[in-house]
């Protein structure tokens, strides 16, 4: 790769040939790139650090004390590689900043060396890329799919947000957790980007790191915003010892939005497909103590296979605390959900109708009264005091207190860095695999591990999130029969699991109900999302086991005419459905029908989506066009309070739903349709 390098008073260029990048002399800081022939999209600002880091505290970041100073840099290349690394200090702290160039994106990583005589104690870093913009700020917009964040956001919005002051509503509608995104890349891509609508030109961003997560933010300025991830590595830190974080990616592409998602594609393999059952599935969620345990489901299956479902996904039945997934003891029943033989009689019963059936693995932490906090105390994670830490620990990373991976108030944290505690966990729940017959497993939230500093350096307190997975992939190397499905929806997540629950869809799909996003939002947000990866990794669902806490709209909702034209969108937007166990009964007027819809049609499952169709649709209708073959279905949904109408400029054929009043009418060269309140409308072209 050829190249030029250049240094001025203030800053240094490199020139490939593709980019050309510049580093401030002062901090160290990325403060220009362009491709040739293209703007400048970064430096928008005044001179801030590209690298901070928290001593001490989650919320100790040096920079809030002292500069970063810039000491020197080096390029190494060879015919096929182009590195330049920039060397900054920080307090107590060497950083090495590394940039491989490459022909579509900039892979970075960074070196952290401490230069002080003293151990020091790491509760974060934070990557920056400062102050972007592409081309004039009217024209620029805010892009962050998969998150709560609103697609086609203007960057005078983004612009407005600050790290330290909650996220508005009008940035992110479907915020939770005082966060507008999902850490990366276990929860959500964490993709941010910038596009310009009259150029065809995209800045992207992306945390892709194997060890830890990293919480995606927008720091605003005037015209500009900068894009940073707060990666929760915490870790020991030896005088003289250094320690790598990372990757991130940096792309500047001569393509529009969302065609640009091409590169972040092509640098994010999955290393599992979707599993191939998924897209054609009804799942159903059920606690077994909330049917008087397994006889009471049994009892209940023959309802849910005329209802089209084809999955059971259990709850633990071993014995817990008060939520759930906190465990008490692995090795004993809980009497709420029956007997061995109840449940032997359940799994075979649903195997004869041809389900499969998957069990809830609980992966965080334990209930107050579990007899492993007396029996194993070394099983977990303390803190300074030498006392179990409990719940969300005050000096866990950003990322680690997310909603969907903060352990429960009252739980106490497994140290997953113990092998021994591995090892008994993954016995058990091979054992449960074997003897019950099982199909598969749900991990629930199998990435925040706690710090446990009670390791002693060179290990990484925040070792346990990667040694996590690590037992799951043993599982399944062992047992490659099983499914595995997750209740985090990142690209990481595919390293142990083939198919994900959609949070970030579901808060969205809740805020459309509320009408905090439009139909044409949410169409949009779809359509981006199914740029990241394939669609069939995604699980749809109104409620679930944690719903009441994370979003208790959703749960208000049951049995609403609002919920029913939930479910319409959520089918005819193709994620897969995920029933929690008593909605059948309360939705029974409109599910049932939009169940039996999924299951004949596979244009619904499998079909080319067109998003809003038709040209004029009012505020409240979204359409959603189907296409397989020869057959294309066209669903429609009412989402207001008020009876709506459109014009159809193309022939629609008649509603196989029939569940709601149509008028339609022949105006000009088209038909009105006019539909009822909360009215739900498929048309079988």
């Amino acid at each position: 790769m050829s190249y030029e390098l250049s240094e001025q008073s203030d800053h240094i260029i490199l020139r490939t040939n593709n980019y050309t990048l510049g580093w401030s002399t002062d901090s160290g800081a990325l403060i220009h790139l362009q491709r040739h022939d293209s703007l400048n999209v970064l430096g928008h600002g005044p001179a801030i650090a590209g690298v901070d880091v928290a001593l001490d505290g989650p919320v100790n970041w040096i920079t809030s004390r002292t500069f970063a100073r810039y000491l020197w840099h080096r390029l190494s290349a060879n015919d096929d590689q182009l590195v330049m690394t920039i060397i900054v200090g920080l307090g107590p702290l060497k950083i090495f900043d590394h940039y491989q160039i490459g022909c579509d994106a900039i892979k970075r990583w960074i070196e952290i060396e401490n230069v002080s005589s003293d151990d020091l104690r790491l509760y974060g870093v934070r990557l920056v890329v400062p102050h972007a913009r592409v081309g004039e700020s009217n024209h620029c917009l805010f892009e962050a799919p998969g998150n709560s964040v609103r697609p086609r956001a203007p960057l005078a919005i983004a612009a407005t947000q600050d790290r330290t002051i909650l996220p508005r509503r009008f940035f992110a509608p479907g915020l939770r957790g005082g966060s507008a995104f999902e850490p990366a890349p276990t929860q959500g891509a964490g993709v941010m980007a910038l596009w310009n609508d009259e150029l065809s030109l995209t800045l992207l961003c992306w945390y892709a790191g194997d060890d830890e997560a990293a919480l995606p933010y927008v720091q605003g300025g005037h015209e500009a915003v900068s894009l940073a991830y707060e990666v929760a590595v915490a870790s020991w830190l030896r005088s003289d010892q250094r320690l790598t974080v990372g990757p991130q990616h940096i792309a500047l592409i001569a393509q529009p939005w969302p065609a640009a998602l091409a590169v972040y594609r092509a640098l994010t393999p999955l290393p599992q497909q979707p599993a191939a059952w998924l897209r054609d599935a009804v799942l159903y969620i059920a606690d077994l103590r909330q049917y008087s345990g397994a006889d009471g489901l049994c009892a209940h299956l023959p309802e849910l296979v005329a209802l089209g479902v084809d999955t059971l996904c259990l709850l633990p039945w071993h014995a817990v605390g008060e939520r759930p997934h906190l465990i008490s003891d692995l090795e004993r029943i809980d009497p709420a959900c029956g007997d061995e033989q109840a449940i032997r009689r359940l799994i075979e019963t649903a195997h004869q109708y041809g389900m499969r059936v998957l069990l809830d693995v609980a992966m965080q932490g334990c209930a107050p009264d579990s007899r492993y906090l007396n029996e194993h105390p070394e099983w977990f994670v303390r803190d300074d005091a030498g006392a179990f830490a409990i719940g969300i620990p005050p000096d866990a990373p950003a990322a680690a207190r997310h909603p969907g991976v903060a352990l429960p108030a009252g739980g106490s944290h497994f140290d997953w860095t113990r092998s021994d505690w591995r090892l008994y966990w993954q016995q058990w729940v091979i054992a449960q695999v074997d003897h019950f017959a099982l199909d598969g497993l749900r991990l629930v939230a199998p990435y925040p591990a706690a710090p446990a500093w009670i390791r002693r350096p060179p290990l990484r307190a925040s070792a346990g999130a990667a040694l996590m997975t690590q037992a799951v992939s043993e599982i399944t190397a062992a047992r490659p029969h099983l499914t595995v499905l997750c209740t985090l929806s990142g690209p990481r997540s595919a390293q142990c699991a083939s198919g994900w629950f959609d949070y970030p869809s579901h808060h969205m799909l809740i805020h459309l109900a509320m009408r905090r996003i439009t139909p044409v939002e949410w169409c949009a947000y779809q359509a981006d999302y199914a740029e990241l990866y394939p669609p069939a990794y995604r699980i749809g669902f109104l409620e679930m086991h944690d719903t009441a806490d994370c979003n208790p709209l959703a749960d208000g909702l049951r049995g609403s005419r609002l919920a029913q034209a939930l479910w319409a969108v959520m089918l005819f937007s193709g994620l897969t459905p995920a029933i929690w166990n008593g909605q059948e009964i309360a939705d029974h007027h409109l599910l049932p029908r939009l169940l039996n819809l999924w299951r004949r049609e596979p244009a619904l499952r499998h079909g080319v989506i067109d998003w809003q169709p038709f040209s004029a649709l009012p505020g409240d209708v979204l359409a959603i066009r189907r296409t397989l073959g020869e057959r294309s279905l066209v669903g429609v949904v009412n989402l207001g309070a008020l009876p709506s109408r459109f014009i159809a400029t193309q022939r629609l054929g008649e509603d196989i739903l029939g569940l709601f009043p149509l008028v339609r009418e022949r105006r000009g060269l088209g038909e009105e349709v006019r539909l009822v309140a909360f009215g739900v409308y498929c048309f079988a072209g």
